[in-house]
């Protein structure tokens, strides 16, 4: 759920593991569904267009799949994920949140699904990540949409990253310019 810097990094992982099976993403932004698609998602989903349950079921033996990662942080998405992941599927939450969520647990104890959360990451994650930019594995340049300077972060920065949403995804600061 959800294709910025998060969602983003999240198929590149999954693809770079060598995950077997589909990637399917949900996104509004045509910036960032069309980079989805470069990354490696096997489907994209816009829910103004589909209905998003109804079609990873039909994507997934009818069933939904088996784990869905939240990286949007919209409360409609990770209720939607809720939904749409199979009984006894996993709903992990990896966005950031500025507020308290209403979540509807319906979905989640009829289908005896289970919830968790990932946020920290260690050394050994962090060295991973490292062996993976430099081996290719993972691209982020297709990520960067903005390059600024220190001293434009304020006004080119956060402005673009609050105003310009469906064009913005990673704001790269030049800290030598």
């Amino acid at each position: 759920m959800g294709a910025g810097p998060i969602g983003l990094a999240v198929i590149q992982c999954l693809k770079a593991r060598q995950m077997d099976g589909q990637i399917i993403v949900v996104e509004l932004s045509a910036k960032r569904k069309e980079i989805a698609r470069q990354c490696g998602a096997s489907t994209v989903i816009d829910p103004r267009e589909e209905d998003v349950v109804s079609r990873c079921r039909s994507l997934c033996d009818g069933q939904g799949p088996a784990v869905a990662l939240e990286c949007a942080g919209v409360p409609a998405s990770i209720n939607t994920a809720c939904r749409a992941v199979r009984t006894k599927g996993l709903i992990v939450n990896v966005a950031l949140w500025d507020e308290p969520v209403p979540i509807d647990l319906m979905p989640i104890v009829f289908g005896e699904k289970r919830m968790a959360a990932a946020v920290s990451l260690t050394a050994s994650d962090f060295r991973a990540v490292i062996d993976a930019l430099e081996s290719g594995k993972l691209k982020v340049e297709g990520m960067i949409t903005h390059r600024i300077k220190m001293d434009e972060v304020v006004a080119k920065g956060f402005e673009a990253l609050m105003k310009e949403k469906d064009t913005t995804i990673k704001v790269l600061v030049d800290v030598r310019a």
